[in-house]
């Protein structure tokens, strides 16, 4: 994990001197994201909270360990209480985890020339989890992150979780026969990796075209978009009665198979929420993610001092910074 850390500060060149940072801290592989801002130079101030991932004492001891390691631990303060911040001096604040909901509480003491940068694309936006109106009276600008740019490529991750799944459950290229339903921005990269291993594969992104399960060995469902029940009883775009024993890998969407076994994990995430995220397969997909969100929120930090406006701001982030803009003109 050290390596990968400073590998992808390296990569995006993240300086965040002089700065403060908002952020979680938070156990597993997201652990990382206090330690990125600490180890490019910002005072950080990690919030954190009991919670089925972990005690208040269990996340210091791990985030201390690890800032430990890289003699930085004094530059980062580890909270359970969010007016324990200095809100108002803030230059950062990550949408990230236990920050979340960023509501108009929060927004009313944060100084208006702080940004928050969103750590994935904009498309994957969730209204309860920013209030986004009130940043943008505020004055806050936000900005989602390009989960293309090449030196991320988060999207490929997924098609790796479904080849591990696969070849856990004895499914090889030689008797696969997979569709994968959902959203076009997942089903590319999970077709595409398990093309290039020469599974037999398709992809469906439309609901209004029927389908033929009864050769299919392995479903995977990959919906994010789209509240739309993908498997379940009356209305879905696939009846469960349908599945006989089929595999089926849950990546995102909405699904009902009470009473079906023969599905991973055993209880999926509701919708929109994944069952595997990106870090399932490899660390280093959160690392560098969380890393380029960072590097977006530099961006903005840089943008505003310029005082850049509109297009200008927008072309601004998306030419120089692994940046993504809302489509829509108010929030550039």
């Amino acid at each position: 994990m050290k390596q990968k850390i400073t590998s992808a500060i390296n990569k995006f060149e993240l300086n965040l001197s002089g700065k403060t940072v908002l952020t979680e801290a938070a156990t597993g592989n997201y652990v990382v994201t206090p330690i990125i801002g600490a180890l490019a130079g910002a005072n950080v101030y990690a919030y954190t909270r009991n919670s089925k991932y972990g005690t208040v004492t269990e996340v210091k001891n791990q985030t201390l360990k690890l800032a430990d390691e890289f003699s930085i631990s004094n530059d980062i303060t580890i909270i359970d209480n969010l007016e324990l911040a200095p809100l108002s001096e803030i230059n950062i604040v990550t949408n990230t985890g236990f920050i979340r909901p960023i509501n108009n509480s929060l927004i009313d003491k944060l100084n208006p020339n702080c940004v928050i940068p969103l750590m994935w694309e904009p498309w994957e936006f969730r209204p309860q989890e920013i209030d986004i109106d009130a940043c943008i009276k505020k004055g806050i600008k936000i900005y989602g992150t390009n989960e293309s740019d090449p030196r991320l490529k988060t999207m490929d991750y997924l098609g790796f979780i479904v080849v591990y799944w696969l070849l856990e459950k004895k499914i090889s290229p030689f008797s696969g026969n997979i569709l994968i339903v959902g959203t076009k921005n997942f089903t590319d990269p999970i077709y595409n990796t398990l093309n290039k291993l020469s599974y037999k594969a398709i992809a469906q992104n439309d609901y209004n075209e029927s389908i033929n399960i009864n050769e299919v060995n392995c479903i995977i469902v990959a919906e994010y978009k789209s509240d739309r029940m993908i498997i379940g009883g009356p209305g879905a775009y696939i009846q469960k009665n349908e599945v006989k024993d089929q595999l089926i890998i849950h990546i995102s969407g909405n699904i009902d198979l009470t009473g079906y076994s023969n599905c991973v994990p055993n209880s999926p995430k509701p919708y929109p929420y994944m069952s595997f995220t990106t870090d399932f397969i490899d660390n280093k997909a959160v690392i560098d993610l969380h890393t380029a969100g960072l590097k977006v929120a530099e961006g903005m930090l840089a943008a505003n001092n310029r005082n850049l406006l509109g297009i200008d701001y927008k072309e601004f982030m998306e030419s120089n910074y692994p940046a993504l803009a809302f489509n829509d003109k108010k929030y550039w």
